[in-house]
């Protein structure tokens, strides 16, 4: 349920942000209060306790987006949070609003688990190889390390994972064996 309420906001929140031009601010400003929101535990106990008053809770909202010198679109969502009492998806509002701003730039995000660090050769080939699967315009690739794949590396892009890992083809390899 939460997840579908923060699709609708983000989307809305999208929509509106495209008209008034302010796409690149929203998202900024988004981020910031998200990490604000999921960082801090006394923000969340006061805004989700009920016997904390409304006009409370907005003063306090109005403080933050004034400190944040949030524009009056992102204000105006946070006020509609408060009213619907829906403040805690601002993190996954986040996550959609970023989708939909990857969807608009024609970006893919990429996860990319390796064996070992790679080199910027590397990682060039890896980055042209995954704009090509995906089809993308550009690609953000996050990069981790995990020395247990033992060589080679998996990725997450759209949904599917790509394993050319010695681990998992190790594992591949165990299955078939097992099933003749």
């Amino acid at each position: 349920m939460q997840t579908r309420a923060a699709k609708r906001y983000a989307a809305a929140l999208h929509a509106s942000a495209i008209q008034a031009g302010m796409t690149t601010e929203i998202f900024h400003q988004l981020e910031a209060l998200a990490g604000l929101w999921r960082e801090t535990p006394e923000l969340r106990e006061v805004m989700n306790n009920p016997r904390i008053e409304c006009p409370l809770k907005a003063e306090i909202l109005h403080t933050i987006s004034r400190e944040l010198d949030s524009p009056q679109l992102l204000t105006n969502l946070l006020n509609l949070l408060l009213d619907k009492g829906r403040l805690e998806i601002l993190p996954a509002l986040y996550a959609e609003f970023e989708t939909l701003e990857d969807k608009a730039a024609g970006r893919v995000r990429a996860k990319c688990i390796v064996a070992h660090p790679l080199t910027e050769e590397q990682l060039g080939k890896l980055r042209q190889r995954l704009l090509t699967i995906s089809g993308a315009k550009d690609i953000l690739i996050t990069l981790e390390t995990n020395p247990s794949l033992l060589a080679g590396f998996t990725v997450s892009i759209d949904g599917k994972i790509i394993d050319g890992s010695l681990q998992g083809r190790l594992h591949r390899l165990g299955r078939a064996l097992a099933q003749k």
